[in-house]
């Protein structure tokens, strides 16, 4: 209820105040795990991931945002699960494979923390690995006007149209319990963020 309320509320806000337009819908599948791999210019951009997708989805979040209580009660019924960023957390890892497993929509910001910029750096391995290892859709994704409306460290919003650009999904075959090399998690990641960069244009 919580998830369905706030999604229906944010479309409404950012329909209204900042022209949020969603290009290829037609491209998120149906059914089936994905993996949505998006860029990341803003904290902004979660929500706007969120809202841009028909199906209901989860998200990495930090793990700094369940530190504080009423955003820890909030991202949680949001459907969003703590990482730790810096280092391999496990037990998020273990979160992921799970809601992939079955069959939900996950959402990942593979640059790993937002750019000062729109150029795209490398990815990490995450949205690689989950999708080598469970078959998960790669579902590229590009934001675009959030950098303008809430630049990192600004504390205010501004005007600007903000757009989401979805692309075919990509598809890998799955391992099962296997990890994959790292130069075939590497090439994998060259995959999606081409992908997205092209979405950017």
């Amino acid at each position: 209820m919580v998830y369905s309320i706030s999604r229906f509320l944010l479309r409404v806000i950012l329909t209204a105040f900042f022209g949020f337009r969603v290009d290829g819908r037609a491209h998120e599948p149906a059914d089936g795990p994905v993996i949505v791999v998006s860029n990341h210019l803003s904290d902004l951009d979660p929500l706007v991931v969120g809202s841009a997708l028909r199906r209901r989805v989860t998200f990495m979040a930090k793990h700094e945002l369940f530190q504080v209580p009423g955003v820890r009660w909030w991202v949680a019924k949001c459907g969003a699960f703590p990482v730790r960023r810096g280092a391999a957390d496990r037990q998020a890892l273990r979160t992921a494979l799970g809601i992939l497993q079955r069959g939900g929509v996950l959402v990942m910001f593979p640059e790993g923390t937002r750019g000062h910029d729109r150029t795209l750096r490398e990815p990490e391995p995450g949205a690689a690995l989950l999708a080598r290892r469970t078959g998960a859709a790669l579902l590229p994704v590009a934001v675009l006007g959030t950098d303008v409306v809430l630049p990192r460290e600004a504390h205010r919003l501004r005007r600007s149209r903000i757009t989401v650009r979805i692309g075919p999904p990509l598809y890998v075959t799955a391992t099962g319990g296997e990890h994959g090399g790292r130069d075939e998690l590497e090439a994998i990641g060259r995959l999606y963020m081409t992908e997205i960069a092209r979405l950017l244009g």
